[in-house]
């Protein structure tokens, strides 16, 4: 998956660019806009209800996420944060991570 922070530093979003099968996981309410050819799946931020009400009351977060899977072809969508500002990459590795403020979260891939 490709992706590009454009209209930045004040107002940026996140574009990310599918191929066929490739998805994205974002906070529920971040898309802007989509291609016809991405469909959308709707679940739980965690397996657990009480792992999901635990990041819901205690982390800010919200209760749901957004799966976004690119059916055919190639496809877009454009993602922003909450509160209007600048988006940055964070690459997490195993064994590492960061803590981030509530409302900071965007969007993310499984890779």
């Amino acid at each position: 998956m490709k992706f590009e922070v454009k209209y930045k530093p004040s107002y940026a979003m996140l574009v990310a660019t599918f191929d066929q099968g490739e998805s994205i996981t974002a906070e529920a309410g971040a898309m802007t806009y989509m291609t016809p050819n991405i469909e959308v799946h709707t679940r739980k931020r965690e397996k657990s209800l009480l792992g999901t009400l635990g990041l819901s009351l205690i982390g800010g977060q919200s209760f749901w996420v957004n799966d976004y899977t690119c059916n055919s072809g190639s496809g877009e969508a454009g993602f922003v944060a909450a509160p209007v500002g600048d988006i940055k990459q964070l690459d997490i590795a195993p064994g590492s991570g960061y803590v981030i403020q509530k409302s900071a979260y965007i969007a993310s891939t499984q890779e």
